[in-house]
């Protein structure tokens, strides 16, 4: 789908791929990655590739452990996002952020870019002011319009980040990539994804943090005041700064990850429903059952049987 891909993944050796590298890979759609890959240490990794590469079968939802930022430059392609579905007609940016649930469903024959993934801990490490809000704003609206305008910039600024990764004879060449994507956030990703809302800075620390524990903590706890004693504030203060930034409230924050796991699970089946449940930290399949109803006004065996 893209002719370049740039991976940022948790430590392996420079000569084998460790299980996070081919996941990732295999979730996005590559069956085979190519003989000219480049690794940099235990962060970098360079995939030229071509739709030659893609999976003809990838049609099962896969949850994303990296962010994706990705310039399709000719061709087109059908993917859902959370289960949405979105028609990609070049040229436009796609924006995935980790945690999200894709289903690559297909591709024309022509479709080429290039994309730049990055794990959450590479993200974290660049400490980028805003990414809260940025976040917000490519979680719910991934895709772009690219004018001719942008697609030059963003041209020049892939071949130096290229360039950069080849350099093999520099000993900084990684912290060279981190300014290349300080660069590109400072300058170019916030004029195609715009906050529409300004807070200040311990709002969006709260809400960030929030958000992070969300994340890390969906499958086990659902209750409000969980978050809220991790962030020593109380659970009504956290869904009043929750909502302002968002306009969601943190309950619907934590139902809606929730309910996206358990639909993308229903759509698989590799598991039961007692088994979702159990996985979900439901203390059995009937209280799953309702909890998913009131969301969905579905049961999840009616939603399995639609959904096959």
């Amino acid at each position: 789908m893209f002719p370049i891909l740039i991976c940022y993944f948790a430590p392996t050796q420079q000569t084998t791929q460790n299980r996070i590298m081919k996941n990732f890979i295999r979730d996005i759609g590559i069956d085979n990655l190519p003989n000219d890959t480049i690794t940099i240490g235990d962060d970098l990794t360079l995939v030229p590739i071509n739709s030659h590469t893609l999976s003809a079968n990838n049609h099962k939802p896969q949850k994303l452990s990296h962010a994706l930022i990705a310039v399709y430059t000719s061709g087109h392609c059908h993917i859902r996002i959370n289960l949405n579905d979105y028609d990609v007609e070049s040229p436009m940016l796609l924006t995935l952020m980790p945690g999200q649930i894709i289903e690559w469903v297909e591709h024309s024959p022509n479709i080429m870019g290039y994309a730049i993934a990055l794990s959450k801990r590479f993200i974290d490490m660049l400490n980028l002011p805003g990414w809260q809000q940025q976040y917000m704003a490519m979680y719910n609206n991934p895709l772009s319009i690219i004018t001719p305008d942008t697609m030059q910039p963003l041209r020049v600024f892939y071949a130096i980040l290229y360039r950069a990764a080849e350099d093999t004879q520099n000993p900084f060449r990684l912290q060279v990539i981190e300014n290349l994507i300080r660069v590109f956030y400072y300058g170019g990703l916030g004029s195609f994804h715009a906050p529409t809302q300004n807070t200040s800075s311990i709002k969006n620390s709260i809400v960030e943090r929030f958000m992070t524990l969300v994340q890390e903590h969906y499958r086990s706890q659902r209750l409000i005041s969980f978050y809220a004693d991790k962030l020593c504030i109380t659970p009504k203060y956290l869904s009043k700064l929750v909502k302002e930034n968002t306009g969601r409230s943190a309950g619907e924050w934590i139902e809606s990850y929730v309910i996206l796991e358990a639909r993308a699970m229903l759509q698989s089946a590799d598991m039961t429903i007692q088994q979702i449940a159990s996985t979900l930290n439901f203390p059995n399949q009937s209280f799953f059952g309702k909890y998913f109803k009131r969301a969905t006004g579905i049961s999840p065996k009616r939603y399995r049987q639609n959904n096959k």
